[in-house]
């Protein structure tokens, strides 16, 4: 938790969209072949290519490169920086190394310089990084204790929704699902008919990915929370699937003041510049008195694996995970009735996103498996 030192304030490149808009040009099982097995060529295609039709649709992304791999041209008012681990780090061995940095254009010095989440929250062409910031700290992070939901915490969440189903990624979602399945069958014509309602189409969005449920002896769960927030069972971090949220709580420039996060080492193989696979410690404040301590009362958390997209919105995953969501439900269901298999309904999904290959775990959960647990990628070859 000391404080890191900021290196390369500068990035010298060119940019030439900037004050123009942001170009949007952006091991689970079974195998899809399982999952999709009555699936035509040109089905598996389509289902293939609709994440990366959502990821180009994002125009609050922010373009992610590899310290290596420096672009000649960059663009957006923000670009984050994926930094190699330490050499030689071993494993728990690396606290004051800092995995992404957020850079900014500034117009008078024609470069990027070293910028904070401060800044990119207040950026009101990035309106949806302050919208899901508001709600990083709504969430008990003991997946065993009830959540007390405030009407301001409820009107955080209809807030970045009402953002959410206007953007880009959720509208391509919303086409993709009625354009396949407004005629058919295999949905509940409930979900047929949000396709082309807005708040019907929010309202599901709402019960899919943030209505709370329990499960066992875990309480007030949400996909949401699961994998945008994160969550802690004894001495394990679960979910922790989405980027920004990782950027914020590795700085200081968070709701507590304090870095939380400890990175332990990157388990990918580093070839994808917007896809991190990591393991980490992250520190949570369980005495509640909003000071973190390494040695108090206060207790530490460990990732030893996860995975998520680097530069996507809130959105984006948010509508990625509905495609995932909608033909997990349709395959798994069919898959089901022919094999009769009743083991849990966690399908993996293949998808082609800005050239590389991935596979999207949607696994559902709560009552009827009417929710998302949980969304994250992971690449196909490593």
């Amino acid at each position: 938790m000391s404080n890191k030192k900021q290196t390369h304030t500068t990035l010298h490149t060119t940019n030439k969209h900037v004050n123009t808009q942001v170009k949007t040009d952006y091991q689970q099982k079974p195998p899809i072949e399982a999952v999709l097995h009555n699936a035509t060529k040109a089905e598996k295609e389509q289902i293939e290519n609709i994440f990366d039709e959502i990821w180009k649709a994002d125009k609050s992304r922010i373009q992610a490169f590899h310290e290596k791999r420096f672009p000649k041209d960059c663009y957006g008012k923000f670009v984050v920086k994926v930094c190699d681990a330490p050499r030689n780090s071993r494993y728990g061995a690396a606290r004051d190394h800092n995995l992404l940095k957020l850079y900014r254009w500034d117009v008078n010095k024609q470069q990027y310089v070293v910028s904070n989440n401060r800044e990119l929250m207040n950026d009101p062409d990035y309106k949806s990084y302050k919208l899901i910031y508001d709600l990083f700290d709504n969430y008990n992070s003991d997946d065993t204790k009830p959540e007390i939901n405030t009407k301001q915490e409820n009107q955080e969440i209809l807030d970045l929704l009402n953002h959410a189903v206007d953007s880009g990624p959720v509208r391509k979602a919303a086409s993709y699902l009625n354009k396949k399945y407004s005629k058919s069958n295999v949905i509940e014509a409930e979900d047929r008919d949000s396709f082309t309602d807005r708040i019907k189409f929010r309202n599901k969005i709402k019960k899919i990915w943030f209505d709370q449920y329990d499960w066992g002896q875990m309480r007030s769960l949400s996909g949401f929370e699961h994998t945008f927030v994160g969550e802690r069972r004894n001495n394990q971090v679960t979910g922790y699937h989405f980027w920004y949220k990782y950027l914020v709580d590795d700085s200081k420039d968070n709701a507590l003041g304090s870095d939380c996060i400890d990175f332990n080492r990157r388990l990918d193989d580093a070839s994808t510049d917007d896809f991190i696979s990591i393991s980490f410690s992250q520190l949570f404040d369980t005495d509640g008195d909003g000071v973190l301590e390494r040695n108090g009362d206060d207790q530490s958390g460990t990732k030893s694996m996860g995975s998520f997209f680097v530069g996507c919105s809130a959105e984006c995953v948010i509508a990625m995970g509905l495609i995932a969501y909608y033909e997990n439900k349709v395959h798994f269901r069919q898959r089901r009735n022919l094999s009769n298999d009743t083991g849990l309904d966690d399908e993996g999904i293949s998808a082609i996103i800005n050239g590389s290959d991935y596979k999207l775990s949607m696994h559902r959960g709560g009552p009827k498996f009417q929710h998302c647990r949980t969304f994250f990628p992971q690449r196909h070859r490593q």
